[in-house]
């Protein structure tokens, strides 16, 4: 068994997010060990960025509405080599992500 199978590769995962609050406990719970969760926080009223920040995820504001304003933000504030994206509602498992994850890193 090589070392990477042993554990997934560490990464950056950005979530872009706009009034998750209550998702945002449940999806952060689900980060990989060893990854930073990187939560955008996009204009969010219901206290997102402080859950966030709270639960120990890197939180970065971008005022610009929209996914892709909020994405580019994540990205700049990454320092991974790997960095990963994710929706903030829950609707995905930040769980799934490391096999994945595991797997570009070996090349595939």
């Amino acid at each position: 068994m090589t070392p990477s199978a042993c554990r997934p590769p560490r990464a950056d995962l950005v979530l872009p997010c706009l009034d998750e609050a209550e998702a945002l406990p449940w999806v952060l719970a689900r980060v990989p060990a060893g990854w930073r969760a990187i939560v955008v926080d996009n204009g969010s009223t219901d206290g997102s960025a402080d859950i966030a920040r709270g639960l120990g995820a890197t939180v970065v504001h971008e005022p610009r509405r929209g996914f892709g304003a909020a994405c580019h933000a994540g990205l700049l504030a990454a320092r991974a080599e790997l960095v990963c994206f994710c929706d903030c509602d829950a609707s995905m498992d930040p769980g799934l992500l490391a096999p994945m994850a595991e797997r570009v890193a070996a090349g595939e």
